[in-house]
């Protein structure tokens, strides 16, 4: 096989606590097993991200440009015309939903995980709609290669840039079993995360109103008294946009001590919680791909959701 050199963007690398930055990941991983990559990076994540990699390079960005507004800037006005692009075989993008270049001088690969802004009203402020709706498919039509995380996203893609599909290439998400391995006993989760009872969980970002963290909350209140005694409503996942519309209406609701918020789990717990809930629920509103079913389903955890366009799983 021939040796590649290859430049991807970790703009987008959201502290580590993301799907996408999952995604960087695990590209990176694979890909530096038998290529040479060149790392783009803001500073602060390069001394989180997962270490160490052979034939990896670091190329670190100062975190002064990491402000959303100034990040979408320089990704694609700067990057492209400072970067000695043509010393590479191909540019790999991972978030292409978020960042692009607005200039390929090199066969450049798009990955898009999903188009959820479109599906749900209100996820974004005018402004960054305004950038994905406008700016984006102004400039993915210039890019070699589409990668779409599973059929839905390449449909979106399609109906909402007007993208030919023949451009579009399917690649499906997968899951790590590798992270799902149980390292942590019920005894040390319960410790750890004082969870004294039996619990209904959902991972991922609080993040209103995608995640619909609030309306599961709602159902939860519902639930009859003695069910909401013997089983802990459970979340796990970092603050995101809109998070403190949920954590204001569990402060208030009557059962706050019935609801927990764990914020972001590490990998090592991660299988431990799948395994450990008495119930996985999955309520967001939409979803490109839908990991944690994949996650739930492999650590053989019952399983309730709402019926989404979640194509990747079928």
């Amino acid at each position: 096989m021939k040796k590649y050199k290859i430049l991807i963007s970790a703009l987008a690398y959201d502290n580590g606590k993301s799907g996408i930055a999952d995604y960087i990941n695990n590209v990176v991983k694979f890909l530096a097993e038998e290529h040479e990559i060149d790392l783009l990076i803001y500073d602060k994540d390069s001394h989180i991200f997962p270490k160490p990699l052979n034939n990896t390079n670091y190329m670190k960005v100062s975190d002064r440009l990491s402000s959303p507004l100034v990040s979408m800037f320089y990704h694609l006005f700067i990057l492209p015309y400072t970067l000695p692009l043509n010393e590479y075989d191909f540019v790999f993008l991972p978030a292409g939903n978020r960042r692009l270049f607005s200039y390929y001088p090199k066969t450049t690969v798009v990955t898009f995980h999903d188009l959820s802004q479109f599906h749900i009203e209100g996820k974004y402020d005018a402004l960054r709609m305004n950038y994905i709706k406008k700016v984006i498919p102004f400039y993915l039509k210039s890019a070699q290669i589409v990668m779409a995380i599973s059929e839905s996203t390449k449909r979106d893609i399609v109906k909402y840039y007007n993208f030919n599909e023949d451009k579009i290439e399917v690649n499906y998400n997968g899951y790590d079993p590798t992270k799902l391995e149980l390292q942590t006993t019920l005894e040390e989760l319960k410790k750890e995360y004082n969870l004294k009872e039996k619990f209904i969980l959902y991972i991922g970002r609080i993040e209103h109103p995608g995640k619909n963290h609030l309306n599961l909350i709602k159902a939860y209140e519902l639930l009859p008294a003695n069910i909401k005694k013997e089983y802990k409503l459970v979340f796990a996942g970092s603050e995101w946009n809109g998070s403190e519309v949920v954590m204001e209406y569990a402060k208030k609701s009557a059962d706050f001590d019935r609801i927990a918020f764990l914020g972001f789990v590490p990998d090592q717990h991660l299988g431990a919680l799948y395994t450990y809930a008495s119930l996985y629920t999955f309520p967001s509103f939409y979803e490109g791909f839908g990991i944690p079913l994949l996650e739930a389903m492999y650590c053989k955890t019952q399983m309730y959701h709402l019926s989404l366009k979640l194509e990747g799983m079928q």
